[in-house]
């Protein structure tokens, strides 16, 4: 069967937006289509695939001038009713257009806009007005997004317990309703009884129900059929007919089942906020890191800046007791830092000169002047942020799935909703109110709330559980690939070990070949550099001008050294070494060093040895991960001596050794080829191609800025075993996924009938769709460590306790 497809994005239609001959997903993609022209489209649709960013850069904007006496102004607006990418580049687009707009950036994950405008020109109404005019319900933001969120938790409590309240009323007022005592009331005390409900069931109906209702229109208006759409039905079914009712002299009232209705589904969604927030309560910890002025030195000044105008290689001062503002590099300086967030840790760890420190992590006791590195969002605190609140709308596969089912879901549920009510009403004869009933309960029973929250809120448990393990989230896709992992590439140098290597021995001891070499080493950034470096002061040896410097990295360094050619690298078996050289190589082979050769004038002169420890928990790490049955393998440019002797000490069995960049990133793309999930670990320039080329790249945060950005997640923490329990709670996440997704169809496969077949009311519906969304709720919460178990236990006891209470006092014991 053919799938209709939209003409501007391709996505598969579900509703259709007709519009000027063709078939658009939502009128989103057929307002823009109407924005760009026909001849625009089919100049995007040429090329391999439609990129929405790219869409974003393909159009053409004019570029605003700011007048003299203009009044800049930034406003966010608040925006709902967008469906898809193309909604958000439509209003992104009409709000450039506008006179007195200056730039607009629309994030469709948070459904807001960015705007900056002359505030002379044009105002936030108006904006407000453009984006409203699109179809879509738009309110400027004005406060921060925490007190936002706060204010958005506390309105939707509020209507909970007003719900709570009248609906405990209007159950307490329809006793005479159930009994059916309510005919044989007089008159008047009948009229009070219904004019009273009524007047209960309102308040709770349209004011703490508002929510579902406003979702409801936008849905109807939108043409896009979503759960709203079958709460509102249900709760304004029930009482409409109760009203109905009243004027038509009927038996029974529905005013109750309307507000129960409307309190277990707030209760629901109550639910549903307190586990996001505490979920996501990384993100607002991340949040609160941000600094927003530095002290920077200009002209020998400190002067206060505005953290936006900080640039990379400004000298900044961070005094004890303040936030350092960016990532850099100590220049000055001794002090302790508390890198909590980043590590987990909370002993400061102390910075010297040459120390990074990042952006968020607080100056304990001295006073430090870095040099700024990354500045506003390239810091990795920034970075992280962001990445964490993208996991949060990441369309991984099992997101996509469960989008995939609401599309069918919502529009098949209204379907047999209305089938239920012609079945009992006009087949089985049943009556209206029965049928009625019986499609309410439909409605309710089906809520899909369940299967809405089943994967988002497993994703942001994991990624909080991950910022505990000292691991940042740098891909939005980063769990759901580290799920997969069966193998596990580590690199040696800065990964497996400290990668604070130390020079054992320099043969021969020639004062003027170390000169030589110190100057080059000098250059490079290296561990063995630093080691040589260091070894060269300890001598008093001297360095020398450097005329040229080149780097491979994994195999050596070359230059030119007053007047020689230098150079530094890996012994590769080929070369002619006297009978003393070779027996000094052989020696240190067979202790495992890391050794170099020295090649001056091309002639090998010297040759001197590095060791370097294996991390802490190294070896643990390495045996915990063989007992999940993940396969670890070393892959270092190391020596096959060293690489052995490493290998043997932290119990790796297959190992490879000389491996330059290109070699790396050759045996992961052969791994899986044979079917293989692969996760490399890396810290350096060598291991960029690897980690890119991995399913899931894992860049050491002590390590290069290149490592950093080409992997999937950053391991702040200097403990390997981090990386161990990254795993396990990225294949937890699955599981409990795949969990609440399987548990979401069963209960609905078995609800549905129930409900159309008449074994279910309403009230019992509500209580059935509540109980479904707190398994999911729950479920997901046992990833931060919640034991559903304690829970019910406890609940159980209270519940022992006061029906044996109970018991006593009807006994008159």
């Amino acid at each position: 069967m053919a799938v209709l497809t939209c003409y501007l994005c391709e996505q598969p239609v579900v509703t259709e937006v007709p519009g000027d001959g063709h078939i658009f997903c939502c009128h989103g993609c057929r307002e823009l289509w109407r924005l760009m022209g026909d001849e625009e489209i089919k100049e995007l649709k040429s090329r391999p695939g439609v990129n929405w960013e790219n869409l974003r850069e393909s159009i053409t904007t004019p570029t605003p001038v700011l007048p003299l006496n203009a009044d800049p102004k930034t406003v966010t607006i608040d925006i709902d009713g967008m469906w898809c990418a193309s909604c958000s580049i439509l209003v992104e687009q009409v709000l450039t257009r506008m006179p007195g707009v200056l730039g607009a950036q629309i994030d469709f994950a948070t459904s807001t806009a960015q705007v900056a405008m002359d505030a002379s020109t044009t105002s936030s109404h108006e904006l407000e007005q453009a984006i409203i005019k699109l179809g879509y319900d738009a309110k400027e933001r004005e406060t921060s997004d925490e007190e936002l969120e706060f204010d958005r938790d506390l309105v939707l409590l509020r209507r909970f317990g007003i719900s709570v309240v009248l609906t405990i009323f209007v159950m307490m007022f329809s006793v005479p309703v159930w009994s059916g005592y309510l005919p044989q009331f007089p008159p008047t005390l009948r009229e009070s009884l219904e004019y009273g409900l009524w007047a209960l069931a309102t308040p709770t109906v349209f004011f703490s129900g508002w929510p579902f209702l406003r979702g409801a229109w936008s849905s109807l208006r939108h043409g896009v059929p979503t759960m709203d759409l079958l709460i509102s039905i249900g709760s304004l079914s029930a009482y409409g007919y109760s009203i109905y009712t009243i004027f038509s002299g009927g038996k029974y009232l529905y005013f109750d089942t309307a507000t129960m209705f409307i309190t277990f589904l707030l209760l629901s969604r109550n639910l549903e906020v307190g586990t996001r927030n505490r979920a996501a309560g990384v993100v607002r910890m991340l949040s609160r890191l941000s600094v927003k002025s530095a002290w920077v030195l200009r002209d020998g000044q400190e002067i206060q800046t505005d953290i936006s105008q900080v640039h990379v290689d400004d000298q900044i001062v961070v005094r004890p007791g303040e936030k350092v503002p960016v990532d850099g590099t100590v220049i000055e300086g001794h002090s302790a830092i508390n890198e909590a967030f980043l590590t987990g840790e909370a002993v400061p760890v102390d910075k010297k000169v040459g120390d990074i420190v990042y952006a968020g992590t607080v100056n304990s006791t001295g006073r430090l002047v870095i040099k700024a590195l990354r500045v506003a969002d390239d810091t990795i605190l920034a970075q992280t942020s962001r990445f964490v609140k993208a996991a949060q709308g990441a369309q991984g596969q099992w997101r996509k799935l469960a989008d995939r089912v609401l599309r069918i879901f919502v529009p098949s549920v209204l379907v047999f909703g209305l089938l239920t009510f012609v079945y009992w009403d006009l087949v089985a004869k049943a009556g209206t109110a029965p049928a009625l009933l019986n499609m309410i309960a439909v409605f309710v029973i089906a809520c899909p709330c369940a299967l809405s929250v089943a994967t988002p809120l497993a994703v942001l448990a994991g990624a909080q559980r991950l910022g505990g393990y000292g691991m940042l989230l740098r891909s939005d896709d980063a769990l759901e690939r580290a799920s997969d992992v069966d193998t596990v590439i580590m690199d040696k140098t800065g990964t497996l070990t400290t990668g604070q290597m130390t020079l054992t021995e320099f043969w021969p001891m020639n004062p003027e070949i170390m000169q030589l070499v110190g100057s080059l080493e000098l250059a490079s950034e290296h561990p063995i550099a630093a080691a040589v470096t260091k070894y060269m002061e300890q001598q008093h040896i001297t360095y020398l001008p450097i005329e040229q410097f080149t780097e491979e990295p994994g195999w050596g360094i070359k230059g030119q050294v007053a007047g020689h050619d230098v150079h530094i690298g890996q012994l590769d078996g080929t070369e002619h070494l006297s009978s003393e050289m070779q027996e000094k190589l052989n020696e240190w082979q067979e202790e495992g060093r890391t050794i170099a050769k020295v090649v001056v004038d091309e002639v090998i002169q010297a040759l001197f040895s590095v060791e370097d420890q294996p991390r802490a928990h190294a070896k643990e790490a390495v045996s915990s991960l063989a007992q999940q049955g993940i396969q670890v393998i070393m892959a270092t440019g190391d020596s096959e001596e060293a690489a052995r002797v490493m290998a043997q000490k932290l119990g790796i069995t297959r190992y490879y050794a000389r491996q330059k960049p290109i070699d790396k990133a050759t045996l992961v793309e052969e791994l899986e080829s044979q079917g293989h999930h692969v996760a490399f670990v890396g810290d350096g320039i060598n291991d960029a191609p690897a980690l890119v080329k991995a399913h899931l790249g894992i860049a050491m945060g002590t390590g290069s800025d290149i490592a950093i950005e080409a992997g999937h997640l950053t391991l702040t923490r200097p403990n390997l075993m981090s990386l161990v329990d990254t795993l396990t709670t990225s294949k937890q996440v699955t599981r409990i996924i795949k969990q609440n997704l399987l548990w979401a169809l069963f209960y609905n496969a078995l609800a549905l009938p129930a409900a159309a077949f008449g074994y279910t009311g309403p009230f019992i519906a509500a209580v059935a769709m509540l109980l479904s969304s707190a398994f999911v709720l729950a479920n997901s919460l046992r990833i931060l460590g919640f034991s559903p178990k304690r829970y019910i236990l406890g609940t159980s006891v209270a519940l022992g306790v006061g029906t044996s209470l109970a018991l006593i006092a009807w006994l008159g014991l």
